[in-house]
This record gives C-alpha cells, structure tokens and sequence, in this order.
C-alpha cells in the first residue's frame, strides 16, 4: 500500500514538473544557472541566484528560495560541490513549480535572519527554506528535486544530437568513453 501511494506521488510531481518544463532546453543538467535563466524566461518572471553566507549550526538552511513582488531570488550555500549546489537549487525551484508557499510567520522570520544584510523581510511574499523534510511540502521538494535531476539529465541529451530517437541517443551515450561519462 505504501509503496504504491509514493510511487503515486513520485509521478505526480514528475508529471507537475514535466508540465512546468514543457519547452525549455539545456545543454548541462548541472548548470543550474542556464536552468534558472530558462524557466524565468519561461515564466515572465525574473529568478536570480545568490550564495549563502555559511550561516553554521546544525539546524541551518543549505537553501532557501525568496519571492517578491519583482521576481524570486534562491540561496544556497557557497561551500557545497557542484553537483550539491545543484541539488539545493532544484529543491529551491520544486518549491516554485509546486507553488509552495511560506507555513508560516516564525519560519520566514528565523529563514531571513541568516540572509544577507539589506533584504526587506517586509516585502517578502513567501520564504521557504531546505533544513529538514519534516513537512509534506519539503519532503514534496525533495522528491521532485530528484525527478528534476532526471528531467535535466534527459532535457541535456534529447539536445545532443536533433533526429536521433532517445532509444539511439541513450545507447550511444552508454557506449560513450567511460571517462568521459563518468559524474563526480
């Protein structure tokens, strides 16, 4: 039973994210700053990316995504590794395809206290952050920052070689140099 209803909800939000990805082309599944450029192009609405001060303790956000009347702005942390960085930033960007918003008032307040100086937590319309998976919402972006991963992954390839079938472009890529298809 329980396998079947996540496994239901992994589709769904696939199916969302697919949905919200319809006609946008990457070249790097990595390069979330292509793929930030690409849905706020997509969504008429800016998207911006910035490094998080290493707030430290345990209980601190790696990520946080911030919308405001004039775009929305995501955070992550500045020490991580590539492939790290891109996993905060696609569970930032789920919270946006889902449409998630802020819980409430004490979790925004403590999530803009670790952001830089300036930020006017008055205009904030909502403010989620990556600390835990304790809510629906959270584990929610989670799972479709992995199903993101993928559709990344596959958005990067279906460009690589135009009149190719998938079936033909995934056998060349695992007959590939192993060197050259290895992730770090």
């Amino acid at each position: 039973m329980f396998n079947r209803r996540y496994a239901r909800k992994e589709a769904w939000l696939r199916r969302k994210c697919e949905e919200q990805l319809r006609g946008i082309e990457i070249s790097d599944p990595y390069a979330v700053d292509e793929i930030c450029h690409q849905l706020a192009v997509k969504r008429g609405r800016p998207l911006h990316l910035h490094e998080l001060p290493d707030p430290g303790g345990v209980n601190a956000p790696c990520g946080l995504v911030v919308s405001f009347e004039s775009g929305d702005h995501i955070f992550h942390v500045a020490a991580v590794s590539e492939r790290h960085r891109a996993q905060i930033v696609r569970h930032e960007l789920a919270h946006l395809l889902l449409g998630h918003t802020s819980e409430n008032a004490s979790v925004v307040e403590s999530l803009l206290s670790v952001m830089p100086q300036g930020v006017d937590a008055s205009a904030v319309l909502t403010a989620l952050g990556r600390t835990s998976y304790d809510s629906e919402a959270e584990y929610d972006a989670e799972l479709a920052a992995s199903s993101l991963g993928e559709l990344f992954e596959e958005l990067a390839h279906s460009g690589r070689a135009p009149g190719r079938s998938g079936a033909v472009t995934r056998l060349d890529d695992a007959l590939a140099h192993p060197r050259r298809n290895r992730r770090s």
